[in-house]
């Protein structure tokens, strides 16, 4: 959910992530491949595809079409979970380089400097595998060929814990906290017991053009493939895509996901300023970051249709080993420096936490 505002423009990472960046792409040649998944044609989700969905080229040049003025419904999920679907992929090698420009945006709480990172990698592509012991992995890139990249920090081994800044592109609030926590990961501030894995944005064509959606106009929060259904059309706020994961940036997503299953996993939002309950361990910690970081513990937006969420697909995921995965719904706007502190501050405890909670 989101109140209007002026847009902040963040993209992905500082300058350094982007020198960490070169040379994990550099020294490592990704395999990629082009994964399709689909419907049939009720569009039900769970029957077999009747053919594979393709993703329009859009130049990475054009800017997506403007935001709809349909009003944007929370991104809160439900809790309850059905069993998944996956997409296959066709290995495809290849080797990439890339290079980045770094400009530096500011607002009158937080100064992010801020990188963008053109990839010669095809746009909508999918790695098909990833190296879990390099610093930097390219995951794939987005419909407009944008990359989206992965950092590890901390020690190989660990708990996983996996904090992704952006999914919907407008909700931009949880960069300066990824950021807070890339620099206490380098000074070595955090728990050596976990392998912390940073996502700064895994929309970055809807962060460029700040709109919700991706540049096919897809919710990447209802596309996941866990009970995906039908929502929408094209220009609806929701609109859930042709398909289950039929959009490059939630392929990438799973793909990367399914072979790190992280024992913790956040998703930052904007702007209802609250945390969901759940049960169980998923629960205990939802409480404790709402403890934290001051954060109520609500439910809301009773009467939106929740199917595809990208947070309860990762329980889903990860149930057998007792994983959770949540959204952290900050309020509206940019955050002011005490709050981007006391957000990391929260993640630090917690994963700190881990073992025991």
């Amino acid at each position: 959910m989101r109140s209007p505002r002026q847009p902040t423009r963040r993209f992905l990472a500082g300058d350094g992530l982007a020198r960490r960046l070169l040379a994990g792409v550099a020294a490592t040649a990704i395999a990629l491949a082009a994964c399709s998944s689909g419907t049939d044609s009720s569009g039900v989700p769970g029957t077999d595809p009747n053919g594979a969905t393709t993703t329009p080229p859009i130049s990475g040049s054009a800017d997506p079409a403007a935001p709809t003025t349909t009003p944007s419904p929370s991104t809160t999920d439900p809790t309850d979970a059905s069993a998944s679907t996956s997409t296959s992929t066709t290995s495809a090698s290849t080797t990439s380089t890339s290079t980045s420009t770094s400009t530096t945006s500011t607002s009158t709480s937080t100064s992010t400097s801020t990188t963008t990172t053109t990839s010669t990698l095809p746009a909508g592509t999918v790695a098909e595998s990833v190296d879990l012991t390099a610093d930097v992995v390219v995951l794939g890139t987005s419909v407009e060929g944008r990359e989206i990249t992965a950092e590890r920090y901390g020690t190989p081994g660990g708990r996983r814990v996996l904090v992704i800044g952006v999914i919907h592109g407008n909700e931009d609030g949880g960069v300066p906290i990824v950021d807070d926590l890339r620099r206490r990961a380098v000074a070595e501030e955090l728990s050596p017991d976990v392998e912390l894995w940073l996502v700064p944005s895994m929309n970055p064509d809807g962060q460029f053009a700040q709109i919700r959606q991706n540049a096919n106009q897809v919710d990447l929060n209802r596309n996941f493939p866990l009970r995906w259904g039908p929502i929408g059309a094209p220009g609806d706020s929701q609109y859930a895509g042709a398909g289950p994961a039929s959009e490059p940036e939630t392929r990438a997503m799973v793909s990367f996901m399914e072979q790190l299953r992280p024992d913790l996993a956040l998703w930052y939002h904007q702007d209802a300023n609250l945390i969901i309950p759940s049960n169980g361990r998923d629960g205990r910690i939802r409480a404790r970051y709402a403890e934290l970081s001051g954060l109520p513990v609500e439910d809301c937006c009773a009467g939106g249709v929740y199917t595809g969420v990208a947070a309860t697909w990762a329980r889903e995921l990860t149930s057998d080993q007792d994983g959770a995965a949540f959204i952290v719904e900050l309020p509206g706007g940019d955050l002011p420096d005490d709050q981007v502190t006391r957000h990391a501050d929260t993640v630090a405890t917690i994963i700190s936490e881990l073992a025991t909670i």
